[in-house]
This record gives C-alpha cells, structure tokens and sequence, in this order.
C-alpha cells in the first residue's frame, strides 16, 4: 500500500477563481487534480464581486446563474462633490456575490473532474524536485505539481519560498447595505465611484441583489483612514452607517515585473501572485487569466514537454504583465492630477470610450497607449514624474 493517502498529478491550493479555473482545465485535460481550501463552502470573501466582461470573456463556462445585475452606467464624484453619470450601450460589468461565485466556480471544476476538499486547511507543504507533498486534516496528499490559489493571506507562497518577492501594496476596507425602496432602482444598474480622495484609490458602490457593497481603498499608508473614509462615503451616498454589515478589511498584494510567481514543479496564480490591476484594483480577470495559464504549462510539464513551470511566469508576463506595467502609469498620472482626470472622464467621449473598451476587453492599456502616438514619450514622462513619492 502507498504510504501516501492520494496521488494526483496537481494539488491545488485554494478554491477561489483563480484555483478552480486551474483545477476545472486540468481535470477537462485528464489531470488528476484535487483541490483544497480552508473554509466551509459556500463562503463569503472580501470583495467587490465585480465581474468585467473582459474577465467573463476569459471563461468556457456561463455566468448566468450567479449574476445579480448587469452594469452598464457609473455615476462619478470627485471627493465627495457633484456628481456625473456616463452610460455605454453595452454591458461593462456583471455583479455577483463572492460566496455564489466561488462555489459555481468549485462546482463546475467537480463536474470536471477535480476532487474538492473543503474545510481542509493546508497544514505543511514539503516540494522537492519531482513531487509535492500537501498535509491537510491528517492526510498526506503527493504529487507531481502544486498551484498556490490562496490568495494575499495564504500559506503558500511562503511554504513555497515565494514570500520574499517584492509588491506594491494596496488596502481596502468594505460593508454591506441593505437597499431602500426608495433608492433600489437608482443602483438597478449603475455603480458609483468616487475619485480624488483617497491615495492611489477610490470609494465605490457596487449593487447586488439585495444589497449594495460599498467600499474605500487605496495605497497601504492609507489604511488608518479608511473607517472614517467609509462613514463620508456612505453620507454621500445616503446610506444608514449604522446598518451596515460585513465590516472588514482586506490587503491587495501588486505584484512587480520580475517578482517569482514560478519554480520547479510549483506556482503562484490570481492574488497569491499579486495579480491585480493597480488601477481599478480589480483581480478577477487576473485570477481568470492566470488560471489558464497556470493548467496550460502544468499540462506540458506533465507531458514531458517542459522539466519545470517557469514558462507560466514567462506566460504571465506577456499576457498580464505588460498590461499592468501601462496601468500602474495611468494609475500614478491619475492620482498625480485627479481633477483634470475626472474632467476628462467626465466631457470626453473619447476618454470614457476607451475607459469601457478596456472594462470590457475589446482593447488593452498596451493598446491605449500605443494609440497616443508620438504623445506616449510625453505620457511615459508624466508617469514617471508623477511616480516619484508613491509610497509601498
């Protein structure tokens, strides 16, 4: 008998979008895959729960069943003043729930294939050149791969000595709010953002339905204000503070060109790699994308085609990477010149055109910046100025 419980060809380390896309491509493909996660699902987790259609466009499966309302207007602010509505006649964005998402998407890499283990917190993680071995609940599971999924807070990237890499670090902090009758259709389907007062952030309002999720973020070092933030944001908004649920905080790791996300048989996907746009802070499409990528090199290493996971990184560098590099610079202009940023958004169909082409994926910030023409020196420049002071 085999001194370990199970063998699989890929342990998969955490249960949200980014580990049970990889779990769900690899069991299609034939893989033996189990997947682990800490909590009882369903389970709620930290999270806007906005779904762009580009990130819905990453994926083989309907979303239909865990949407809640589709987005096609956002009513915009600067630092809490008068505000403006923009429409697209298109969807930019589906909301959902984090709790009904995680669980659809656990559910649809089952129906896969994959053995989905939760409440089953990862307790030791032991990688040597050819397998893994997973310790959780009193099994000792083996195999051939592992793919950190579990996400900022998780245990692997340190168990798997990624911990050192260097990231830009993001916070936010988040309630619920029980929609009145009186302003449900208001928020039927449109978000709120409010710009300029927050460091390297925004304030949000993201309907569900039944409830709205309403949140600050920003850079790290604006952590300490962000309860007080929240109380202006929900005046604003005329909501009742008082009422709101599911107060908490969360961290939103960025990774840095560069930064190791892959080594021998073992990797990092969605926010465990630090997958997150600087400028929206949205990482489901990321998690989406790096998914993918993550059961696609997994697939060649265990054909024999690759003798490690490093072309993943390499993947995820051509994919994402070079995106993210152009959002950190629009991000840094952003929040350099907040005001004239609003304005723009505000009068220029142009601006608010691209602004929704990449919401929806028909165009990428690489492309946003190549279309400045002989205006992009200027704008690397201006992004570099602005850049200077940001602080980690």
């Amino acid at each position: 008998m085999n001194a370990y419980d199970t063998e699989y060809d890929a342990i998969v380390i955490g249960a949200g979008p980014a580990g049970s896309t990889a779990a769900r491509l690899l069991a299609r493909s034939g893989a033996k895959v189990v997947m682990l996660d800490r909590a009882s699902f369903p389970r709620d987790k930290p999270c806007g729960g906005g779904v762009t259609i580009q990130a819905a466009r990453e994926l083989d499966i309907d979303l239909e069943p865990v949407i809640e309302r589709t987005i096609t207007k956002a009513q915009v602010s600067f630092r809490l003043g008068s505000a403006f509505v923009r429409e697209w006649p298109q969807p930019l964005s589906y909301m959902t729930q984090r709790s009904r998402l995680d669980a659809y998407l656990a559910e649809m890499a089952c129906e896969a294939g994959a053995d989905f283990r939760d409440a089953s917190p990862v307790r030791e993680i032991e990688a040597n050149g050819s397998h893994v071995i997973v310790r959780s609940n009193g099994d000792a599971l083996r195999a051939r791969t592992v793919i950190g999924a579990d996400g900022a807070n998780g245990v692997t990237a340190k168990a798997l000595g990624f911990i050192n890499q260097q990231r830009r670090a993001a916070v936010a902090f988040e309630g619920d709010a029980t929609i009145q009758n009186g302003s449900a259709s208001r928020w039927e389907d449109a978000i709120a953002l409010d710009m300029g007062t927050i460091p390297g952030g925004y304030g949000w309002l993201f309907p569900k339905g039944d409830h709205v999720n309403v949140g600050v973020g920003g850079w790290k070092y604006a952590g300490p204000t962000l309860r007080g933030q929240l109380s202006a944001l929900c005046a604003f908004l005329e909501l009742d503070e008082a009422k709101l649920t599911n107060l908490r905080g969360y961290n939103l790791p960025l990774r840095d060109a560069g930064a190791p996300i892959a080594r021998g048989n073992s990797l990092l996907v969605g926010d465990a790699a630090g997958l997150v746009d600087p400028l929206s802070g949205e990482g489901i499409h990321g998690a989406f994308v790096s998914g993918r990528l993550a059961a696609e090199a997994v697939q060649r290493y265990l054909a024999s085609d690759t003798h490690d996971l490093t072309s993943y990184e390499t993947a995820v560098d051509r994919e994402l990477m070079s995106d993210i590099e152009v959002s950190y610079k629009l991000q840094a202009v952003f929040h350099r010149f907040p005001r004239p940023s609003v304005a723009v958004l505000h009068h220029s169909d142009r601006f608010w055109g691209n602004f929704c082409g990449l919401v929806r994926g028909e165009m990428t910030y690489t492309q946003t910046e190549a279309s400045l023409g002989p205006l992009r020196h200027f704008f690397n420049g201006l992004a570099k100025l602005s850049a200077i002071g940001i602080r980690r």
